[in-house]
């Protein structure tokens, strides 16, 4: 059965991680191997060599083919065998291809069965700002479903109880919540009028507060990208948009790029940017350092955890307690379900 929406494009790695030798990826239950042709193009083929099923990671390039570590076999770009050490070419040996786009300094994958349009690859157009924000960028693993990710990162009520370096530990005042829907985007809101400035604000803001307004505006695109713009400014000043000082607000756009890895993993590339100290080294090695320690060490146990506890169960099936800070979540996973339901009805047509 399908577990996952295939009909669509997915992070696959930063573009400076793929450089002259194969990587071995696993995306959505399928062994990947990607690697740069001689024009340094990006190409993604399935993994294993059909014949004795060894990881053509392991293997070399041959110019724009890639050689089966095992016995010579080599693949081209289109996935066709083009070359046996061993006796004829087998022309009927084809292994597959997947398409990938570069664009924003991310290499994106497809990995359906349907045409691919390059309109749906995700916006990450705002990476590409260096003028007016300086980015930080990694890569992490999550021993969790890619749905419990989304949960976690949609429900930022349990940054106050888990992330001592985002949110300060008692804040004032109440949390103003709430959650959207735009066909399938959804959209959470959260936004405190009074509170403790965070260690995160007072690392890039050198003159701030020492109470700030916050807000953090999180938007999720199916099947698993999200964009949260989060933002300090002074306590009484509602419309961040038209501040007319931007010096006096802080703004820390993030993306989320997540793709499931297995049932059981996921792949997620994070992008962090701000519009103070842009200039400042340390404080791109302190906020970098603070977001991987952040997930490392308080986010990943947690979600590792409830994998376990879950098990291969849909976590909805198991009935869970539903609070109204959960209405973002159920709704990215409703749409996730029908999304999904939707390709399994067409592969059962086919």
């Amino acid at each position: 059965m399908n577990d996952f929406i295939r009909e669509s494009w997915y992070a696959a790695l930063w573009s400076q991680d793929l450089a002259d030798e194969p990587v071995a990826r696993t995306y959505l239950g399928q062994e990947i191997v990607l690697y740069r042709n001689t024009e340094g193009q990006p190409i993604a083929l399935a993994g294993v060599c059909p014949h004795r099923f060894a990881s053509l990671a392991k293997g070399k390039l041959q110019g724009d083919a890639i050689a089966c570590p095992y016995h010579g076999l080599r693949f081209g770009p289109d996935g066709q065998c083009v070359h046996n050490p061993n006796g004829p070419v087998p022309g009927a040996v084809r292994i597959r291809p997947y398409p990938l786009a570069e664009r924003h300094g991310m290499i994106w994958i497809w990995m359906g069965d349907g045409a691919h349009d390059l309109a749906q690859i995700p916006d990450v157009a705002l990476m590409d700002d260096g003028q007016n924000y300086a980015w930080v960028q990694g890569t992490l693993k999550v021993s969790g479903n890619y749905q419990l990710v989304i949960d976690n990162l949609l429900d930022l009520t349990h940054v106050e109880f888990m992330h001592p370096f985002l949110n300060a530990a008692e804040p004032d005042g109440p949390l103003n919540y709430k959650a959207r829907q735009d066909e399938e985007r959804v959209w959470a809101l959260y936004d405190r009028a009074e509170t403790p400035t965070p260690p995160l604000a007072k690392a890039i803001w050198a003159e701030a507060p020492d109470t700030v307004r916050l807000w953090a505006h999180i938007r999720w695109d199916a099947p698993s990208n999200l964009y949260l713009e989060s933002g300090f400014t002074h306590v009484g000043q509602n419309d961040h948009a038209g501040a007319d000082d931007a010096g006096e607000r802080l703004v820390v756009p993030t993306y989320h790029l997540l793709t499931p890895e297995t049932r059981g993993s996921t792949h997620y590339f994070w992008s962090a940017g701000r519009n103070m100290l842009t200039d400042v080294e340390e404080v791109s090695l302190q906020v970098a350092q603070g977001i991987e320690s952040t997930f490392l060490l308080e986010d990943e146990p947690m979600i590792a955890d409830l994998q376990q506890r879950i098990g291969d169960c849909n976590m909805m099936d198991l009935n869970p307690l539903l609070l109204a800070i959960d209405n973002a979540a159920v709704r990215a996973r409703r749409v996730i379900a029908k999304r999904l339901a939707a390709e399994r009805a067409l592969e059962k047509a086919q």
